[in-house]
């Protein structure tokens, strides 16, 4: 991570937006075990769905202007902020409504009638979400990261315990809508109480084209985003039923959690380094080469961790009722991963305010459809529609990764070797789980062995990545020995 901009305000901002991240996945994660828990399979599917559909639309409004305000030279202006404001009332609005207008044909395609009520009354989170104050995000601008770390750990605290108590009176799935608008509730609170500004909402026609502008590919990337990046749970709900759907998720969660937690704070603390150096050459190459290892090598990490430790955590955290195979277990991880290593280009191309190659990008991962139902034919089963999911996204990473350099005006040397050595660390973590479940040990401990072998390699020749996340690992014991 880049150890510029490291004044003490700073620091402590990162560290609090770490821990509110670090926060917020854990209650997220609790909140679904215990679901799974007290739910089981099926009604697990059912939450899941719900969850689902909030996150379609919220994806297909999405007119990124939250982060307009850190990319664009006016961000500080007060008029901008109205502006912004006044979109996330309209969107929360929009949201609301179309929920409740969609949730009987939404409900048939998932051929369950229970989930017409449920989606009604979700509703009311993104109602209550469009009152946001986007001060928290303005002040990203100044390195100020502190203010979401904070509204983020205090919303998601406050939706665990309210999904818990419903979950244990109401048996069903419904528990999960009352932790979001409870999640949703608090998050308005508390980023209107840390505000610095007076919540305003209004028209600003000065800054309203420039919005657009930068707006339009990131709503249409929403769609599209959406699709590549739930694709998967959709098909599944839809093709195999929501008792698969409910196991698919649950494993799926032990490692989207952690990826997600990582992503928020590296693109947090990465876009503005590297919008900050678009005006001198060397200084972008540091920065996007210091986003490019970073992300590769915590890319690597997650990955073969999610391998090893998950087949024992899935049945130990949600029952032997959970259980997969290990293989099957160790693909839902890479696909994970696939999806997390997108934030190296998309960090790059939203820094450099080209946001029409993150919808660019997105738009080739819908390759993935035709392939995971392939996949799902010849293969079958939950293995063949995520290893074509997983093709899908490898394809969009890499064509990405060649736009976004090309963006700023950078060749593919380096990163070109980055991209072999995430494919081929991919297909040997697979290898290797498929030896474990199927081969005689000698022949797994070899598999094992031999990709162990591999991520020594990348590692090593990663050692810049590695010195510096060494640094930043002593700044911060050296500010907590100055603490105690």
């Amino acid at each position: 991570m880049s150890i510029s901009h490291t004044s003490a305000p700073a620091r402590r901002g990162r560290k609090l937006l770490l821990l509110g991240n670090a926060g917020a996945q854990f209650c997220a994660l609790v909140r679904y075990t215990v679901l799974a828990r007290l739910l089981g399979p099926e009604q697990l599917g059912l939450a899941v769905t719900l969850i689902l559909v909030s996150q379609f639309f919220e994806s297909v409004s999405d007119s990124g202007s939250d982060r307009f305000l850190v990319q664009d030279a006016d961000g500080d202006a007060p008029r901008l902020q109205r502006l912004v404001q006044l979109l996330a009332v309209t969107r929360g609005i929009a949201i609301a409504v179309a929920l409740i207008v969609f949730a009987s044909p939404i409900a048939g395609f998932y051929r369950e009638p229970a989930l017409i009520g449920g989606l009604m009354l979700l509703a009311i989170a993104p109602l209550l979400m469009g009152f946001m104050h986007f001060d928290l995000r303005r002040m990203q601008r100044h390195h100020d990261f502190a203010r979401e770390g904070v509204a983020m750990l205090v919303a998601e605290s406050i939706s665990l315990i309210v999904t818990v108590i419903a979950a244990w009176i109401t048996r069903d799935f419904t528990a999960s809508l009352y932790g979001l608008i409870a999640r949703a509730a608090a998050m308005v609170v508390v980023t209107h109480i840390t505000a610095e500004r007076r919540y305003e909402v209004g028209y600003a026609a000065e800054h309203a084209k420039r919005l657009a502008r930068f707006a339009w590919p990131l709503m249409l990337n929403g769609l599209v985003l959406f699709a590549a990046g739930q694709g998967d749970r959709l098909m599944i709900g839809n093709q195999l039923g929501v008792k698969e759907l409910g196991y698919y998720s649950a494993t799926l969660l032990l490692i989207f959690y952690p990826s997600a937690m990582i992503l928020r704070y590296v693109h947090a603390m990465q876009m503005p380094v590297v919008a900050a150096a678009r005006g001198d050459t060397a200084t972008l190459r540091e920065a996007v080469d210091g986003v490019a290892g970073e992300t590769l090598m915590l890319s690597l990490a997650m990955m073969a961790g999610f391998a090893v430790v998950a087949p024992l955590f899935v049945p130990l955290l949600y029952g032997r009722a959970f259980a997969l195979p290990v293989t099957l277990i160790a693909i839902i991880g890479v696909l994970q991963i696939c999806r997390f290593i997108r934030i190296w280009p998309t960090t790059v191309a939203l820094a450099a305010g080209r946001s029409g190659i993150v919808l660019t990008g997105n738009v080739v991962r819908v390759i993935a459809f035709p392939a995971a139902y392939a996949g799902l034919r010849l293969v079958g089963g939950l293995f063949g529609l995520t290893l074509g999911f997983v093709a899908g996204e490898l394809l969009a990473f890499v064509g990405a990764v060649v736009m976004a350099n090309r963006a700023v005006g950078l060749g593919m040397a380096r990163d070109g070797w980055r991209i072999i050595a995430f494919i081929a660390s991919s297909v040997a973590i697979l290898g290797s789980a498929h030896a474990a479940e199927t081969m005689a040990a000698p022949v797994a401990w070899a598999a094992a062995l031999a990709t162990a072998a591999l991520l020594a390699l990348i590692a090593w020749q990663e050692r810049p990545t590695m010195l510096r996340a060494v640094a930043i690992a002593r700044q911060f014991q050296s500010s907590l020995r100055r603490r105690a």
